[in-house]
């Protein structure tokens, strides 16, 4: 006798197969049979009309912070996500240092690029790791869900280059630094290696977050360390609006150098816009031809945008309000009032 049956379901296994009509009988924590089920159960559940899967993979989430004081990591369950990945946008909590002024940047520019409450962040985290398998070992059985969790470029930028991390580009030592930090990060068990070039991306000093002032260069050579492990991959922000032709070439050339498939943030698909996702869709293509593999993310659904005039995100991707959303208070209200 079986445990449960859900019954007259249309299964979609996450192989890849067609989906199709079945039952699935479950013994204990484990499935044991998918088909037709004759025999009986101590719970039937009456799946018809609906889908019956293993769970969602979210692959894009910033739930570095979150998770030590919402090992849930709602609402993602309740959504059908059984896993998440992130660390997404360069934008980690680890690696640190023994300086508290980089942990104290990092969740300043959490607060700024996600909309992270800065009182959860003080609060609800313990910043006491200086490694990513630090990081790794103090979340690990506080997770609700299966996690996996990237290295950010704007997190090693500013533990090896400081202040300047947002000033300036690497020297060849300084980028050495960085690789070390990563190869360091994927060693512990970092899925991959994440970076932004958005406009979007500012910090909560009025500066560009730490990897939009990285070179081409170093930006690739990360991607080739990541290379080195298996089962790793990149995401990436090229930028807001259309694809320029940089923003296609990069993200072929990280691919390429990394031999792994990078997604790209984000699209967003709707009826006015589809020739402008069609175009960004040639990315692909073109990444294909020089040996990668570039794949675009796409949000599933319309949403509303809450935004704030005070913190400027979102607001400074539109062409020319870049600058005066990073403008210190009293100048940026000013800069309303013309």
């Amino acid at each position: 006798m079986l445990d449960v049956i859900i019954r007259g379901g249309d299964v979609i296994d996450g192989t890849g197969s067609p989906r199709r009509r079945a039952d699935v009988g479950i013994k204990g924590d484990r499935v044991v049979r998918i088909g037709e089920i004759t025999e009986e159960a101590a719970t039937v559940v009456d799946a018809t009309g609906k889908v019956v899967t293993p769970g969602f993979i979210d692959v894009h989430t910033h739930f570095d912070a979150q998770v030590f004081w919402d090992g849930a990591l709602t609402p993602s369950p309740l959504h059908g996500v059984t896993t998440a990945l992130a660390g997404n946008c360069g934008f980690t909590i680890a690696p640190l240092s023994d300086d508290p002024a980089d942990g104290d940047y990092l969740m300043r520019m959490l607060a700024r690029v996600e909309g992270m409450p800065l009182e959860s962040l003080r609060e609800g985290v313990p910043w006491n790791w200086k490694t990513t398998a630090e990081y790794l070992d103090a979340i690990e059985g506080h997770l609700g869900i299966n996690a996996g969790f990237m290295v950010g470029h704007s997190a090693i930028r500013r533990i090896v280059m400081k202040d300047d991390s947002v000033a300036r580009q690497a020297s060849p030592d300084e980028l050495e630094a960085m690789k070390r930090l990563l190869r360091d990060g994927l060693e512990a068990g970092g899925i991959g290696f994440s970076s932004s070039w958005a406009r979007t991306h500012n910090d909560a000093d009025g500066h560009m977050v730490p990897s939009r002032y990285a070179s081409r260069e170093e930006i690739i050579e990360l991607c080739r360390v990541t290379g080195e492990f298996a089962g790793t991959g990149l995401e990436f922000i090229p930028s807001v609006g259309p694809f320029e032709p940089w923003a296609i070439e990069l993200m072929a050339d990280m691919s390429a150098a990394a031999q792994r498939q990078l997604n790209w943030n984000v699209m967003s698909v709707n009826a006015m816009n589809l020739g402008d996702c069609q175009e960004k869709l040639m990315a692909g293509d073109y990444a294909r031809q020089k040996g990668g593999k570039v794949v675009a993310l796409t949000v599933p659904m319309t949403f509303g945008v809450r935004l704030s005039f005070a913190s400027g995100f979102v607001l400074d991707a539109m062409p020319e309000w870049e600058h005066v959303m990073l403008l210190p208070r009293g100048e940026k209200l000013a800069a309303f009032r013309d």
